[in-house]
């Protein structure tokens, strides 16, 4: 293990946690490109294959992504044969994305390669310590997402009082 710091500045918190996204990012992108996927591209599997039928604007929110870059990876996605758009019988303006059989093949095969790199990542982390952090992320992401409710929805990774 590396010396401890002394003197650490006061971003140095956020500046660990940038530097595992991005680490985590370059890996899996290695790895993730290997199954015809990018990092986007699994996200979207992810929620949606958690989510079910959900609309792109939903979907937009749980990547954190602006709806021009998701419809461009959506593009991809469904020209790939891994998601179907559909409009929504409810509200013509609405879109609503889903997984195709395809689509749920190639979320199974890369959740393998995430909770591969997931058990590396945490190699010597206890499970008390994986608890202790999970509570200490889960009041920051409530400190820095105004609405309490999609916070919620956030750290359930669930819909269940989204939009």
């Amino acid at each position: 293990m590396t010396q401890q710091l002394r003197d650490v500045p006061p971003e140095y918190f956020f500046y660990l946690q940038y530097h595992l996204v991005k680490q985590r990012e370059l890996v899996l992108g290695k790895v993730l490109d290997s199954l015809g996927l990018t990092t986007p591209k699994w996200r979207i599997l992810s929620i949606l294959n958690r989510l079910g039928e959900a609309s792109m604007g939903l979907v937009a929110d749980f990547c954190a992504v602006d709806r021009t870059t998701l419809t461009r990876t959506m593009d991809q996605l469904v020209e790939a044969g891994l998601v179907v758009r559909t409009d929504d019988p409810r509200d013509r303006r609405q879109t609503l994305v889903t997984l195709t059989p395809a689509g749920v093949d190639a979320y199974e095969i890369a959740v393998a390669a995430v909770l591969a790199f997931n058990d590396k990542a945490l190699r010597g982390v206890s499970g008390e310590e994986q608890k202790a952090l999970e509570i200490l992320l889960r009041k920051v992401v409530h400190n820095v997402i105004d609405d309490p409710e999609w916070a919620d929805c956030i750290l359930r990774f669930d819909r269940a009082t989204a939009g």
